[in-house]
């Protein structure tokens, strides 16, 4: 599906699960039409094991903005959904693929709104990070209900735990992954490496690409304790 049409089931979806915000729907429309929403991610990723992760926040911490504070944390709960034609043939590209929606949730601050996210495949392209589609809307508390009744099936689950910095527009993210099951709260998890993610990212429009420059140069500050790549996950499946 091309970037359009998922801009179009993204609009419908947000249009269909109001905030309680005055003409959220009317400002969402005219950015869209203005061509003024920031739909594109520049994005870094990389892994640190656990044991590195106090050194790896410290120096986080004296390039990123507030170096006095401790950084923020978050626990959040994403559901990924999976919306497409499921009768139709199996047919090799993107396009036979659907649609990846993203649920996700605070679990420390219940009463903020859900987050809706599309994530499009890498753009092709000589960038200094990962270019891709990128569309995050806040939704209230019955986005899974109803993504369910539009036939979107539950692809799968996790916990996030970790820390948020900022530097500029550069979001740092640095966080662990942890299991989804029965038994199972907030306060007693099952991790699913011995590593933490760190990930940067800067969302952005097409028509402003040179904040891509200084995510690379924050990447090369971070060497050699953290090596951050462009990541093509289309590669990491079978060939």
């Amino acid at each position: 599906m091309n970037s359009q049409f998922t801009k179009v089931i993204i609009y419908e979806l947000t249009m269909a699960l109001p905030m309680s915000v005055p003409h959220v729907g009317e400002t969402i429309e005219s950015a869209i039409k203005n061509q003024i929403v920031p739909d594109q991610e520049f994005l870094l990723q990389g892994s640190v094991l656990d044991t590195s992760l106090g050194v790896v926040i410290d120096r986080l911490r004296g390039l990123c903005d507030n170096a006095d504070i401790p950084p923020e944390t978050f626990h959040d709960h994403e559901v990924v959904y999976l919306l497409k034609d499921f009768n139709a043939p199996v047919t090799p590209g993107p396009a036979a693929q659907g649609v990846m929606l993203r649920v996700r949730r605070a679990v420390d601050h219940p009463e903020l709104p859900y987050q809706l996210r599309y994530v499009g495949y890498p753009e092709l392209g000589n960038y200094p990070a990962l270019l891709r589609n990128c569309l995050d809307v806040p939704v209230s508390s019955n986005v899974c209900e109803f993504l369910q009744e539009l036939g979107a099936k539950l692809d799968h689950e996790f916990m996030a735990k970790g820390y948020i910095m900022k530097k500029g527009r550069i979001k740092v993210t640095v966080f662990k992954m942890y299991k989804v099951g029965a038994g199972m709260s907030k306060d007693n998890l099952e991790p699913l490496t011995m590593s933490h993610m760190v990930e940067l990212s800067v969302l952005t429009t097409k028509t402003d690409m040179s904040v891509a420059d200084d995510l690379r140069a924050l990447a090369d500050q971070l060497k050699p304790l953290v090596q951050l790549e462009r990541m093509d996950y289309r590669r990491l499946g079978p060939p």
